[in-house]
C-alpha cells in the first residue's frame, strides 16, 4: 500500500488525507500540536469551549457543503450570522445598514459623500492606493488605515493590495452585499438589502469536531494521525524526495502533502532561508460570569482606542460553549513571533480586560472568572508590498520536487477560509487520482 504523508492536521490536510485514505492509500498525518484542527482547532476548559476566533461553515460550493454535512452528520446546527464593528464609541452592524448614517459624526458623513464625487484614481499596487481609489481618503483615514496598522503591524503603503481584496471579502462574507467601492458602500448603507446569512456549526463541541471526524475516518481506514510531533528531516537525492524523518523514525512516502509554513519547509529541504512572513496571534480566552452583553457573534475593533483586534463569543455559536450562567469571550491580539506580545502575553491581560469594560462587553472586572492565553503561531500570511516576488521565488525553488504538494493557508501562503481549504483538498486529490469526478464518497 502506497504511503502518503500529510504534514499538518488542519482542515486542508485532513480533508486530503481522509479522501486519499478512502481510496486505499496509507495516510500518515504528522501534527506538531497536541490536537487536530490546525488554525481551526478548539480549546476546552472545565465546561467552556473556545475556537480560534469566529470559525463557522459557510459556502456557496455545493460539493463542499455536501461534504461538510456528511462529515458532521446529524450533529450540526444552523445559525444566523450576526457580526459588528466598533467605531467612534458605538457598535454598528456589519455589513453596514442604514442606521449607521445617523451614528457617524456629521463632518465624516459629509467628507465621505464628497469623496464619492472627487476621489482620485491611484496608481501602484499598495493597499493604501487601492483603498484610496475605491473608498476615498475619509474612510481610509478613519477605518482602513488604523485597522491595517493595528492588525498587520505595517504601514498601509507597505501592504499589497491583495490584502485589501482578501480582507474585505473575508469580512463581508455574503456575496449579495456589494462593498467593492465607495459608491457600493453608500448604496448598501442607504438602500440596504436584507442580509440573512446562515452558518453550519457542530452541535456537540467546538469547530474542531469537523477535524476530529476526519481524523477518526483516516484512522478507521488504516491510517495514522500522530500528534505532538514535528518533522525532523527530509532526505533528497537531487530534487527527488526519498525519506521523511520524525521521532527517530523514517518513512519512504510516495508523496508529501505539506500544509505547514513555507519557512519550515525551506529549512528542511536545505534551501536558502525563505523570506515569507506570517503574522501570529495571542488569544485571551476569558471566562465571564453572566450571559453575553452583546448580540454579535464576532466584532471588529479597528480604531486605536483598544488593544484587541477582534472578539468572538462562543456561546452565540453554541449554547454548549459555556456553563449555565456564564459566557466566554475570545479576544484576539495580533503579533509577530518573538515580539513583546508573543513573549509576554500576560503583560496585556489587564489591558485586555480594560478594553472589554470600555467596549461594554463586561459590566465589571469582578465578572472575569479566569483568563486563558493561547499563542497561535503563523496564523496569517503577511501580504507586504514585496510578497508576490518573494512567493514566486519560493515556488520556483520548490517546483522541482515532484513528490511534494503544497496545501492550505500556510502551505500555499493564501489567506483563505475553511471552505476554500476543503476545496483545495478536493482539487489536490482529483489531481493525484487523475480524475475529474468527486473524490469523496457519500
Amino acid at each position: 500500500m502506497e504511503k502518503i504523508v500529510v504534514v499538518g492536521a488542519g482542515v486542508a490536510g485532513l480533508t486530503a488525507g481522509y479522501l486519499l485514505s478512502q481510496k486505499g492509500y496509507r495516510v500518515v498525518v504528522i501534527e506538531k500540536e497536541d490536537r487536530v484542527g490546525g488554525l481551526a482547532r478548539s480549546f476546552y476548559y472545565d465546561g467552556f469551549i473556545f475556537d480560534i476566533g469566529p470559525h463557522r461553515f459557510h459556502t456557496e460550493d455545493k460539493e463542499v457543503l455536501e461534504f461538510i454535512k456528511n462529515i458532521l452528520g446529524e450533529e450540526k446546527i444552523i445559525l444566523p450570522r450576526s457580526s459588528g464593528v466598533w467605531m467612534f464609541g458605538e457598535y454598528h452592524d456589519w455589513p453596514l445598514n442604514w442606521k449607521v448614517i445617523f451614528k457617524l459624526p456629521l463632518p465624516i458623513i459629509l467628507k465621505t459623500v464628497v469623496d464619492l464625487f472627487f476621489k482620485k484614481p491611484q496608481e501602484g499596487s499598495s493597499f493604501e492606493n487601492y483603498i484610496m481609489s475605491k473608498y476615498g481618503k475619509t474612510l481610509y483615514d478613519i477605518f482602513f488605515k488604523p485597522y491595517t496598522e493595528k492588525f498587520l503591524k505595517l504601514s498601509p503603503e507597505n501592504v499589497h493590495q491583495n490584502w485589501a481584496e482578501a480582507g474585505i471579502d473575508r469580512a463581508v462574507i455574503d456575496k449579495n452585499v456589494k462593498m467593492g467601492n465607495l459608491g457600493e458602500v453608500i448604496k448598501t448603507v442607504l438602500i440596504p438589502k436584507p442580509v440573512e446569512t446562515n452558518f453550519l456549526y457542530p452541535a456537540n463541541g467546538g469547530i474542531d469536531m469537523f477535524s476530529k471526524r476526519l481524523a477518526e475516518g483516516i484512522e478507521k481506514n488504516g491510517g495514522e494521525v500522530i500528534l505532538n510531533t514535528v518533522v525532523d528531516g527530509i532526505e533528497c537525492e537531487g530534487s527527488k524526495i526519498k525519506d521523511i524523518y520524525y521521532r527517530g523514525k523514517c518513512l519512504h512516502p510516495k508523496l508529501i502533502i505539506w500544509t505547514a509554513p513555507l519557512t519550515t519547509l525551506s529549512n528542511l529541504l536545505k534551501m536558502s532561508p525563505s523570506d515569507m512572513r506570517y503574522l501570529s496571534i495571542v488569544l485571551y480566552n476569558i471566562e465571564v460570569r453572566g450571559v453575553s452583553t452583546t448580540k454579535y457573534q464576532w466584532c471588529y475593533y479597528g480604531q486605536n482606542d483598544t488593544t484587541i483586534n477582534r472578539i468572538s463569543v462562543p456561546a452565540l455559536f453554541s449554547d454548549r460553549a459555556a456553563p449555565q450562567g456564564y459566557t466566554g469571550i475570545c479576544a484576539e491580539v495580533t503579533c509577530m513571533e518573538g515580539d513583546e506580545v508573543w513573549e509576554r502575553p500576560d503583560s496585556l491581560i489587564e489591558c485586555v480586560i480594560n478594553d472589554l469594560l470600555k467596549v461594554r462587553l463586561i459590566k465589571g472586572k469582578k465578572d472575569v472568572v479566569r483568563v486563558h492565553m493561547e499563542k497561535i503561531l503563523n496564523t496569517y500570511p503577511v501580504y507586504d508590498i514585496e510578497y508576490p516576488a518573494r512567493l514566486e521565488r519560493t515556488m520556483e525553488r520548490l517546483a522541482p520536487f515532484k513528490e511534494l504538494q503544497l496545501l492550505g493557508r500556510t502551505g500555499t501562503f493564501w489567506y483563505n477560509n475553511m471552505d476554500h481549504s476543503i476545496r483545495m483538498g478536493f482539487d489536490l486529490v482529483k489531481d493525484i487520482l487523475g480524475t475529474n469526478s468527486p473524490p469523496h464518497e457519500s
